[in-house]
């Protein structure tokens, strides 16, 4: 293990989860929903096979147990989800792409040739080919160290060696599945001549725009009739097709530390102390009592503390234990570790920058020029910073970096500081330019380095028990809607109303890690509401109001944006008949409160109008106006436009056909490789059921 947390120490790769999200998971009894055939029970399906419940816990524990063993820390709920998430996207990937690459012929693994090719043979993976600690003295791969690396791998981290070896045969398979479709894809004559056309047909025109959003939608009135009438004509359009989802109403009841709380956690944080000061391994006990079981050496920054203490530690000797004192949300006890001298320099210079642009030889000349200056004269050294230096940091201060350490600056900044005897004026070259510098003072400064165990200030048993209590009375008492945001609003609890919730959505708003909410309302029946359900440091009581299967959506469920796109309709007719016949553009934008505006060169592949205006058919439209004549009204999505066209220009001849086609074919390669998965995984009809269980 020591060689995977000295390459991950010095390299920062994180080689376990996809993404770089490796966190943990406490395989418990979490769901209320198992009953006893647990190993019947699915986490969904993809292409009408079910993923099993246990397999998938399994994987997440996997990571688990690799993450913490190689890392030994705790998780949050939050980074919890990340690994289940991550899992489920590892399944559906292996599901729809490693299945669909494995019809296509590249088998379910790797041979074994194959499989040390892509560890340590001539095709080393990326990931693995760029690491600088397997890298040799030529710049290349190590096969030596690479092959050391997996076999310490496999000997003392035999978990992640299984994962680490399941997702790279997957990587490879896939990516092997992918050149195969780059490889597929095929561009031929006319579609270059299209692309090119769409991309050098220009259109230069003035317009004016009428903004659907420049008038509000409350003066005009759309009838039940009239929107009933607009929903059956667009009820089918695919936009509007609906996912399965659920509504929900949720109140609050926050649990906070009181009083007595804070007074205990000061207690039991003042038992610790005389313990801490007689600790033999400081790093042992505060692993065992501290919030984050996290342990480091680190210099006391002056001021940290409250003033009390702050002066307490300053003055403390090594061994000593300071605290318990309250800093945020949290209570902590520092042990002062050791002291130590720390030189610290003051200094002014002047910058004169190589990155402006400038050659180096003049910007070197005229550093010298400004050293002899000051060395003559030191009084001119202020005037000459405000002159010449482009260091916008230290400038208004005269070019003076008060007191600093060597761990501070550059390497050759820090030589001209502190090598250099107080009152030297030289010169220093760093990556940033040329400074002059001249060392102000030098001193030593004493530095306590503490250790600190902290604890959460949070609420106790007895605290959730009694916030339990009054959100079940609430439960019991409340369960329509109009009763709960009553009572809600009366006792100044959080409210809220979740329209849509989806299957497969993980969050709900003004919460932080809701998934046993989440898990409750996919399992609910409309118009019961829940027990209190712990939710964070929270409980929550949720009301469900309705479910919606996927398909076509009811009108009630699309009234606010159907009336919408009616309003919009009802203005676009309006200014239509308003700006027919207008063929004065001038006269036109004044008779409307506008501008007239130009559009110089725009492509006919182009996607908007200058002005903000997100116009695809209208463009179309637009480019079948003939020069130097003017439209009738054009509605667009935004905004209704008169335009006038001022010239058209046409794609010139292909110049160089091949190079054109390379480029599409580059683009169209890049499209059906990206909208591979996709398709794939819409083809596999994906149902997500975790929401059922976490």
């Amino acid at each position: 293990m020591a060689v995977i947390g000295k390459i991950r120490e010095r390299s920062g790769l994180l080689l376990v989860l996809v993404g770089g999200a490796m966190v943990a998971f406490i395989l418990t009894d979490l769901f209320s929903n198992r009953g006893s055939n647990i190993n019947d029970q699915a986490v969904g399906a993809i292409n009408g096979e079910e993923i099993p419940l246990v397999q998938f816990e399994k994987r997440v524990s996997d990571e688990l147990d690799s993450y913490r063993n190689d890392f030994g820390q705790t998780v949050d709920g939050q980074m919890t989800e990340q690994v289940r998430t991550s899992v489920w996207q590892e399944v559906v990937r292996e599901h729809t792409l490693l299945r669909s690459a494995e019809e296509a012929g590249f088998g379910a693994t790797l041979s074994k040739e194959e499989y040390d090719d892509i560890r340590f043979g001539n095709n080393v993976l990326a990931e693995f080919k760029g690491n600088p600690n397997f890298q040799g003295p030529d710049g290349q791969p190590s096969k030596d160290a690479l092959r050391n690396y997996f076999e310490s791998v496999q000997t003392n981290a035999p978990v992640y060696h299984e994962i680490q070896k399941r997702r790279m045969i997957t990587n490879r398979l896939i990516t092997k599945y992918n050149t195969l479709v780059r490889k597929s894809v095929f561009v031929n004559a006319a579609q270059v001549k299209d692309d090119h056309m769409q991309r050098n047909a220009k259109a230069s025109f003035n317009f004016v725009a009428k903004r659907y959003d420049s008038e509000p939608d409350s003066l005009y009135t759309v009838s039940d009739q009239e929107l009933r009438r607009y929903y059956e004509a667009h009820k089918d359009d695919k936009r509007y097709v609906q996912k399965p989802s659920r509504a929900f109403d949720y109140v609050t009841f926050p649990v906070t530390a009181t009083a007595a709380d804070i007074e205990q956690l000061r207690t039991e944080m003042a038992s610790l102390k005389p313990d801490l000061e007689a600790a033999a391994n400081d790093s042992l006990f505060i692993t065992a009592n501290s919030e984050d079981r996290s342990y480091t050496v680190t210099p006391y920054s002056p001021g940290t503390a409250d003033a009390l203490n702050d002066s307490l530690i300053q003055a403390a000797a090594v061994g000593t234990v300071v605290g318990p004192f309250r800093e945020g949300q949290n209570f902590k006890l520092v042990k002062v570790r050791e002291l130590a001298k720390v030189e610290e320099a003051r200094v002014r210079h002047i910058l004169l920058s190589t990155q402006s642009g400038k050659p180096e030889d003049e910007v070197k000349q005229r550093a010298d020029s400004v050293l002899a200056a000051v060395k003559r004269n030191k009084g001119v050294f202020e005037d000459l910073v405000k002159k010449y230096s482009e260091d916008p940091g230290s400038v208004p201060n005269g070019g003076v970096y008060e007191w600093f350490d060597r761990t501070r600056m550059v390497p050759e900044f820090t030589k001209a500081s502190f090598d250099e005897k107080v009152g030297a004026i030289t010169i220093a070259k760093t990556t940033f330019g040329y400074h002059i510098v001249e060392v102000l003072g030098q001193r030593d400064r004493d530095e306590r380095r503490v250790v600190s165990l902290a604890r959460r200030i949070k609420p106790l048993p007895a605290t959730y028990k009694e916030v339990y209590k009054t959100a079940n009375e609430f439960s019991l008492n409340h369960a329509t809607v109009d009763s709960m945001k009553a009572v809600a609003e009366q006792r100044g609890l959080q409210f809220m109303n979740v329209d849509e919730l989806r299957a497969d959505q993980r969050f709900v708003p003004g919460l932080q890690e809701p998934f046993s909410l989440i898990s409750w309302v996919n399992r609910a029946e409309v118009g019961k509401a829940s027990e209190p359900i712990e939710v964070g440091e929270s409980y929550v009581v949720a009301l469900l109001r309705k479910v919606r299967a996927q398909g076509r959506p009811e009108l009630d469920d699309v009234r606010e944006a159907f009336t919408r796109e009616a309003v919009k309709e009802k203005k676009a007719e309006a200014w239509t008949a308003k700006m027919a016949g207008k063929t004065d553009l001038n006269a036109l934008a004044g008779e409307l409160g506008s501008t007239v505006q130009n559009a110089a060169d725009l492509a006919f592949s182009a996607t908007s109008i200058p002005g903000g205006f997100a116009e695809t058919e209208a463009i179309g439209r637009i480019f079948a106006i003939p020069a130097g004549e003017t439209s009738g009204p054009i509605k667009g999505d935004n905004a209704v436009y008169v335009v006038n066209m001022t010239a058209l220009t046409p794609a010139p001849e292909l110049a160089d056909v091949n190079a054109e086609r390379t480029s599409l074919l580059q683009r169209m390669q890049g499209r059906a490789e990206g909208n591979l998965f996709s398709a794939l995984r819409e083809a596999a009809n994906v149902v997500d059921e975790r929401s059922k269980f976490y």
